[in-house]
């Protein structure tokens, strides 16, 4: 064999030997990383696993006050709705009353006006009678 072909196979087993010697620290170093990887992946797993849960379960308990929230709101609508059936009652009442009330109060209080009016003018002219009466005496007393 020539010396150049034992040279080049001899480099080539050198570099096998190098290459093999580098990697296989690279290859246990490599292993341990995804060993951890795989470990890491686990645990985030589990956790994920307990969040996703506990997700699903405020998801639900949200879902529920949304339900009772709902619900609530129809209530209030159903009393803010005979509340307004009874104003509009009362205000027809009211108006119904005061229409049968309104006009003999007036009446009333019109009469008692032209009530007191005319006593008012009676006792005017009591006045002035007695007090023409006082002047007539007093002339003839004079004479």
């Amino acid at each position: 064999m020539s010396t150049a072909l034992q040279v080049a196979l001899f480099i080539a087993s050198l570099t096998f030997v190098v290459l093999a010697l580098c990697i296989i620290p690279v290859a246990f170093h490599l292993r341990r990383k995804l060993e951890q990887l795989v470990t890491t992946t686990r645990e985030l797993k589990e956790k994920l696993e307990a969040l996703v849960e506990d997700s699903h379960k405020m998801v639900r308990d949200v879902t529920e006050l949304s339900k009772r929230a709902n619900q609530q709101l129809d209530d209030v609508g159903r009393v803010v709705q005979t509340v307004h059936q009874w104003t509009e009652r009362a205000d027809k009442i009211v108006d119904e009353v005061g229409s049968a009330i309104e006009p003999p109060v007036h009446s009333f209080v019109r009469n008692m006006n032209l009530f007191r009016t005319g006593i008012a003018t009676f006792f005017q002219f009591l006045s002035h009678r007695n007090q023409h009466n006082q002047t007539t005496k007093e002339s003839d007393h004079v004479r």
